[in-house]
């Protein structure tokens, strides 16, 4: 790599291709890897290594060798906890400390920190054994699954060891956790950490309607009350503060009753499924570009902390609850325009179940409100996939 610019993204799928034109149209001279060839940033960046990024060693061996000025993550959570190793060994910016990350990205060492320094998160523990001090239904995860893989809610004490045991099975470490399980809606929390203060957020109101534990449908959020808004902002700046996070992008899920709200986890690498691009379209912020500025040290200053809702977008991710043929993705009458559709499946290849895979990508937009908040929760009723 030649120019004075140098920056590898690690991650070349079609999610993670937003981020990599933003560094385009910033100037620098780009490079990916990622272990699947036919991810499409081996076609659009300047430079592609097919590489399995997760071997922090064979990443740093090649960030050394092109010489880079500025390392990113992609929309994993590999890409990020590589990078954190890759960048404190090469003194590159915009990753936090390997132990900070840890924090983070690992549900049972973030549930146990948070509970101890008196966060809002559900009360957990970490093997079977511990589980009946904990009121029913319960929550069994792996520690550092994405997508909701490996994900049970347990109504009866019998089924926890078969349900620990799947949690397990689904994490890469082996390891799960059990907590409590939490009612209310779920909603997430962007938020761009500019000088160590939150400089720019955004809450978005999600939806569940295929597989229970994956995120599908989204908009910006609607009737989240302002006190939850700043209940949660103020959480989050408090959890910077503590944990001395690096300036860049904070990303929450958390539940709320509309009265209080629990966190649920966090990250700080970009949300997959161009939830970027929703927000884009809705508040016409480059949320992308801001995204990589962490990583290649250019300074911005947000014009607004809690950007207008300015267009009424949904994104659905199509999906399927039992394995088929894909075909075609049908349209049913929506009071919206479709403003994309992306496709991420050829006729005659098979789609998996959700949350292992997905059929296209889809944004929508509204005229009013209340349609928005009434047709965003359906979408999947909407669009659906043909058959022959």
């Amino acid at each position: 790599m030649s120019s004075n610019k140098k920056a590898l993204m690690l991650d070349a799928g079609f999610a993670a291709m937003p981020l990599l034109m933003a560094l385009k149209h910033s100037g620098y001279e780009t490079a990916v890897c990622s272990g699947k060839p036919q991810d499409p940033g081996h076609q659009l960046a300047a430079h592609s290594f097919c590489l399995n990024y997760a071997n922090v060693q064979d990443v740093l061996t090649l960030a050394k060798s092109l010489n880079i000025t500025s390392l990113l993550p992609g929309v994993t959570d590999v890409s990020y906890l590589t990078g954190a190793s890759v960048a404190e060994a090469m003194g590159l910016r915009g990753f936090d400390r390997p132990d900070v990350a840890e924090i983070i990205f690992k549900k049972d060492v973030f549930r146990q920190w948070a509970q101890k320094k008196g966060y809002p998160v559900p009360v957990a523990v970490s093997c079977p054994e511990e589980a009946a001090q904990l009121p029913l239904p319960l929550m069994i995860k792996p520690v550092d699954s994405y997508s909701g893989l490996g994900i049970s809610l347990v109504t009866e004490r019998e089924h926890i060891s078969a349900a620990w045991r799947d949690a397990c099975a689904a994490s890469s470490c082996g390891q799960a956790l059990i907590e409590r399980w939490i009612a209310g809606d779920l909603h997430s929390h962007s938020a761009f950490i500019v000088n160590g203060k939150v400089a720019v957020e955004y809450f978005v109101d999600e939806f569940c309607t295929v597989y229970p534990w994956q995120v599908n449908s989204s908009s910006l959020s609607l009737n989240l009350p302002a006190s939850i808004k700043d209940q949660v902002s103020d959480c989050i700046q408090a959890l910077v503060d503590e944990l001395g996070l690096c300036d860049g992008l904070l990303h929450t899920q958390f539940i709320s009753d509309g009265k209080s709200f629990s966190l649920i986890e966090m990250t700080r690498r970009c949300p997959g499924d161009l939830y970027n691009q929703l927000i884009e379209y809705s508040t016409d912020t480059p949320y992308s570009l801001w995204f990589t500025h962490a990583f290649t040290g250019t300074p911005f200053t947000p014009a607004s902390r809690r950007p207008e809702h300015v267009r009424l977008i949904a994104r659905h991710t199509v999906s399927v609850d039992q394995e088929q043929t894909f075909t075609s993705v049908s349209f049913a009458a929506l009071p919206a325009n479709i403003l994309s559709f992306l496709p991420l499946k050829k006729t005659g290849e098979r789609i998996q179940r959700a949350p292992h895979d997905r059929a296209a990508l889809i944004f929508a937009e509204f005229h009013q409100r209340d349609e928005l908040a009434r047709f965003t929760p359906q979408l999947k009723d909407f669009f659906t996939l043909g058959k022959y």
